[in-house]
């Protein structure tokens, strides 16, 4: 089962980003703020959840109200959380991504939008919650970059394809001790030891059609650069 997460980024993505990950994905999950997201790209969410303290009261209504147009006769999941709670709204997002997967039975692989801009402090705890949930492999893509959460708990090769020739690369370890190697980049690395948030990974070039990078061990923040 392939769920998007549409998180609740005061700077959200571009509506034509929103649109082309839901439409590649099984199932739209609104997170708080980001049910404005999926109303200004036109995306009708299958669940939302959250505290409802960024989402807007047209957005919140207007979820409600798209619960009670489908044909189905079922009705969107909502999950209401308090805001004084533990969790950050992205966190409960993957529990309940887990859980509905689980309902289904199904292998879950999530995707995560609208997360990372607006505000520095969100964006680290952004990063905090992809690793983790790294046992389901996610990405993170924005307008500007794709990431991805590599581990040997989840996806532990990313192979950039042919279509990424000359991009930027970098990556960031998330855990220390992480173990890195990279093939057909411009420099590349042979289990490479390097400590969580340590920059030695930044500025890569991407060189051949077959380049890949690999997380032996710990946990690796591979971004794209568009």
């Amino acid at each position: 089962m392939r769920i998007l997460l549409v998180a609740g980024s005061p700077a959200p993505s571009s509506s034509a980003l929103v649109s082309r990950l839901a439409a590649q994905n099984d199932l739209v999950l609104a997170v708080d703020r980001g049910a404005d997201a999926c109303r200004a790209a036109g995306v009708v969410p299958g669940a939302f959840c959250g505290d409802a303290d960024t989402v807007s009261e047209e957005g919140l209504a207007w979820v409600r109200d798209q619960a009670l147009r489908r044909e189905d006769g079922d009705e969107i999941p909502i999950r209401l959380f308090p805001p004084a709670k533990d969790d950050t709204d992205l966190s409960l997002g993957f529990t309940c991504a887990r859980e509905l997967a689980a309902e289904r039975g199904e292998e879950l692989k999530v995707t995560v939008t609208c997360a990372s801009a607006g505000r520095m402090d969100h964006a680290l705890a952004v990063f905090g919650v992809l690793a983790k949930n790294a046992d389901l492999a996610p990405r993170l893509i924005e307008d500007e970059f794709e990431c991805r959460i590599l581990a040997p708990s989840g996806a532990e090769t990313w192979a950039l394809g042919e279509g990424t020739l000359g991009s930027h690369f970098s990556f960031v370890a998330l855990a220390d001790d992480t173990c890195v190697s990279e093939t057909g980049l411009r420099w590349e690395l042979d289990h490479f030891h390097v400590d969580a948030l340590r920059d030695r990974g930044i500025s890569n070039v991407v060189d051949t059609a077959d380049a890949c990078v690999t997380c032996h061990k710990g946990i690796l923040a591979a971004f794209l650069i568009s």
